[in-house]
């Protein structure tokens, strides 16, 4: 193993360490401590090798981002809250300006939102592709797309991708140390609701279900399950993601 990734690991560790002890969780942080100090000793490093890691996580908003769109809002509040839940933040909502924003650890938030940003512009370009392809199939029969039928099957191009890329994410089983980062993280996010100035509630407004182009909507899950996540660098820690198609 690379020094460099025993680094990031031993990190990671001291994040679990930090957050068990935060949450009462002793089993959990002398595991990971005992973890960290094998390492120390089999890689030959010292704690002055990891020492910028060592201060507590800071917890941070997010700069508000829109969730107006043409084809509504609905895709974009799924599509960050799945990036987010599986990177150890939370999504919040102002509904009387129609922003959004993420709570987390700082080094999370920066991949959420970077990760969210480029997701946008992938499955935007996409989705003008898929209608593209279904378009000329429909010409070849003599039929054709109307302005309508062209929103609604962008509209449900884009709600599906979320529901296949959490399917992806689901599909990459978590390890023991992932799951208790979990833990961690939320309870460390709570900490952080209960001490800040305002209320916040992360608990979305259930909206009436719009009519969807079934065909569009599997296409757009397609494309969400397979986008090649094999080589992301799960974000426990301070590493950058890294995403492939």
């Amino acid at each position: 193993m690379e020094k460099e990734s025993v680094i990031s690991k031993i990190r990671k560790l001291l994040r679990l360490q930090f957050g068990a002890e935060k949450i009462g969780s002793m089993a959990e942080a002398c595991q990971a401590a005992n973890l960290v100090k094998k390492l120390l000793f089999e890689y030959n490093l010292s704690m002055s090798d990891i020492e910028d890691e060592k201060a507590a996580v800071n917890m941070v908003e997010s700069s508000d981002m829109t969730s107006i769109d043409k084809y509504g809002n609905r895709w974009k509040i799924a599509l960050l809250h799945v990036i987010a839940s599986n990177n150890l933040c939370r999504v919040f909502t102002r509904t009387y300006n129609k922003k959004m924003f993420v709570i987390g650890a700082e080094e999370n938030v920066v991949v959420v939102k970077e990760f969210y940003e480029y997701l946008l512009k992938v499955f935007r370009r996409l989705s003008i592709e898929r209608f593209n392809q279904a378009q000329n199939e429909a010409m070849l029969e003599g039929k054709r797309y109307t302005e309508d039928g062209e929103r609604l099957f962008m509209r449900s191009y884009l709600e599906g991708v979320s529901s296949g890329l959490q399917e992806n994410y689901d599909s990459l089983k978590p390890t023991s140390e992932e799951t208790a980062l979990v833990v961690c993280h939320n309870q460390m996010i709570n900490d952080y609701l209960n001490e800040s100035k305002y209320k916040l509630n992360d608990k979305h407004r259930k909206q009436r279900q719009p009519r969807l182009m079934g065909e569009a909507y599997l296409m757009g899950e397609k494309d969400g399950r397979n986008v090649n996540l094999s080589k992301q660098l799960k974000n426990n820690g301070s590493d950058q993601m890294q995403i492939e198609w």
